[in-house]
């Protein structure tokens, strides 16, 4: 409860700055580019699920346990398809806090591949290039992680994250 307090009084605390950058005079105004608004969009979306009750409520389940340098994948499977929808990702991404309790770290989109031989394209994800998606060949989809409350030194659309450590 105590994390959760906190990341919703940090995202109430930034979401000010993001307006206040809009009502700038042209001198002064903060330029954000299409793809960090569509994060800043992601992150207000799913700032609900700093508590993992919420997303277990909403029928997301631990499909993995622990992965190293990326946590546990809460997937929906109702939202799995071929859709790319920024407010709505797949998969919702805990780790452990020093604690044991499970912090919300990240997201994952996950769009499923019908033929690896041919898997064509990535989904159509953020605007522009920067976004990261791969291809998982064990579970046959593209899937691109956002890193957008653990930071991630390897960049936000990286798909692991050194920070995350090994569950160890």
């Amino acid at each position: 409860m105590k994390k959760m307090k906190s990341f919703l009084r940090q995202l109430c605390l930034g979401l000010p700055l993001l307006f206040f950058g809009w009502s700038c005079s042209d001198d002064d105004e903060v330029t954000m580019t299409a793809w960090e608004l569509e994060v800043n969009q992601l992150t207000a979306a799913t700032a609900k699920y700093a508590n993992v009750d919420v997303a277990t409520g909403e029928g997301f389940f631990d499909a993995s346990g622990f992965v190293p340098n990326m946590g546990h994948h809460y997937v929906l499977p109702t939202r799995m398809d071929n859709t790319f929808e920024l407010e709505k990702p797949e998969i919702i991404l805990y780790a452990p806090d020093a604690n044991g309790n499970m912090e919300f770290v990240a997201v994952e989109y996950a769009s499923p591949i019908a033929d690896l031989d041919n898997p064509g394209t990535p989904p159509e994800g953020f605007t522009g290039n920067l976004d990261e998606w791969e291809i998982n060949t064990h579970l046959s989809q593209w899937q691109l992680h956002v890193w957008i409350v653990k930071e991630n030194p390897n960049g936000i659309f990286a798909p692991t994250n050194p920070t995350v450590g090994d569950g160890n």
